[in-house]
């Protein structure tokens, strides 16, 4: 059973590293670097795997938590309460700004496509999409 603990540690202590990194990073996009972000995801991955790992632990018979685990457990959920709030505002945020690039691309290419073609020769006609 010493293995279950091992993972519950190790999914404490990645937690704990994600609220961290989480609470470095920036609502502005442009404000952050690449690898910030890369390595939030990578955290978030290598939790997904222990999260696997404890429910196969959970799945066997008979399998019950320690009065240890359960604090274990309790602090997981205080940070979770904390962490959540945070990606989802910064999820909204991020969300919110590749919409605006997206829609300043869009006005962009209405433009430029429809003079790419057009000969100079002193007219100026507005021919957007």
């Amino acid at each position: 059973m010493i293995d279950y603990q091992n993972a519950l540690t190790g999914l404490l202590q990645l937690t704990e590293e994600i609220l961290k990194q989480a609470k470095v990073i920036g609502s502005k996009m442009k404000d952050n670097e690449t690898e910030q972000l890369e390595t939030l995801q990578l955290l978030f991955d290598k939790r997904q795997l222990v999260i696997k790992q404890l429910d196969t632990y959970m799945q066997q018979a008979g399998f019950q938590w320690t009065q240890e685990d359960q604090l274990v457990i309790h602090k997981l959920k205080q940070y979770d309460q904390i962490l959540q709030p945070l990606m989802t505002g910064l999820y909204q945020s991020f969300l919110t700004q590749m919409n605006q690039i997206n829609q300043t691309k869009q006005v962009s290419k209405k433009y430029s496509d429809a003079y790419q073609n057009m000969t100079t020769d002193g007219s100026f006609i507005d021919k957007r999409k």
